[in-house]
């Protein structure tokens, strides 16, 4: 049977400082664009080593994954690890110790070998291309780090969404992945990486906070309005309690959380469609919520059929 060619666009949400909800985030766009109301078809891969996602993925679906990312790139075939989760997700498991992924590469392609430098930092590109075109979206959750595995990893992006917590330290860590790290990227390999800066989501926003506020004014003033989503991702208590009875439906307040991340998934795509159209996000361009509105579920909201997150207790 052949497979659709679909669009196959590979998604990062990034920052270099860890516990800013890039996991969190990266799970719940998921599994909400794989509900009918979305119908995207997606792959997940986790290369966090704290494989956050990989048991968040376990416990909503009950799943076992029987093989990890790592081993499966070095078999040279991504496929031995994919797990299917619902029809439209699929799923390749962490590992708890990736850093020994670099070693490896480091022995395969060893220093003064022709082409060294590119054949590392490129090694899982390869893999993931034979791939990616089967999906709409491949999603890539890593690690908060610089190394040459997350290189690997981000030269497979053709979007980043810098994910900053409004805190100081969160706000340095998006100046420097933006300005540093993923600009000396593009300078090493030129056209050979072709990812674009789909812009910076602020999380964990305490509304009545002074200086969440200053963080965010900050984010407007340093990478430009157009640049900083619309969208805000607050700290709900309900994301805690699907980390550790995995994601479920049962009221109003789930309900609520999946819109926000129907937004924030509704506002990539515009900018996507912006990037791809026009090559840029327009000065003046604002997104306008469809699913949360003041905090109140909008008519597209209430339509969302999440019917595979109601436990079977209440769906009657």
């Amino acid at each position: 049977m052949t497979l659709k060619k679909r669009d196959g666009k590979v998604i990062i949400l990034a920052n270099q400082k860890g516990g800013v909800g890039k996991t969190t985030t990266t799970s719940m766009i998921c599994n909400i664009i794989t509900t009918p109301t979305f119908n995207k078809k997606v792959l997940l891969i986790d290369w966090d080593l704290q494989r956050n996602s990989t048991i968040l993925a376990g416990k909503t679906y009950g799943t076992n994954f029987p093989q990890s990312v790592m081993k499966s790139a070095f078999e040279g075939d991504l496929r031995n690890g994919i797990v299917s989760l619902n029809e439209n997700f699929d799923f390749i498991a962490g590992e708890k110790d990736t850093r020994i992924f670099s070693d490896n590469l480091v022995e395969m392609y060893p220093k003064g070998s022709k082409n060294y430098i590119y054949n590392r930092t490129f090694y899982f590109k390869k893999l993931l291309d034979e791939i990616r075109y089967n999906y709409d979206y491949v999603f890539i959750d890593v690690p908060p780090s610089t190394d040459l595995k997350v290189d690997n990893l981000m030269v497979c992006a053709d979007y980043t969404v810098i994910v900053q917590e409004t805190q100081p330290f969160s706000y340095e860590g998006s100046v420097d992945i933006v300005f540093e790290y993923l600009a000396t990227l593009a300078e090493d390999f030129g056209s050979e990486v072709n990812f674009e800066v789909a812009g910076v989501l602020p999380v964990l926003l305490q509304t009545q906070s002074t200086l969440h506020g200053k963080i965010v004014q900050k984010t407007y003033d340093k990478f430009g309005r157009q640049f900083t989503f619309s969208t805000n991702i607050k700290n709900y208590q309900r994301l805690q309690l699907y980390a550790e009875n995995g994601i479920e439906v049962i009221d109003y307040h789930d309900r609520r959380v999946f819109a926000v991340f129907a937004d924030v998934f509704t506002e990539l795509e515009e900018r996507i469609k912006l990037f791809d159209a026009e090559g840029g996000i327009p000065d003046d361009y604002i997104y306008k919520p469809m699913y949360l509105i003041d905090n109140k579920l909008t008519k597209l909201a209430k339509k969302m059929n999440l019917d595979m997150f109601i436990p079977e207790d209440y769906k009657n």
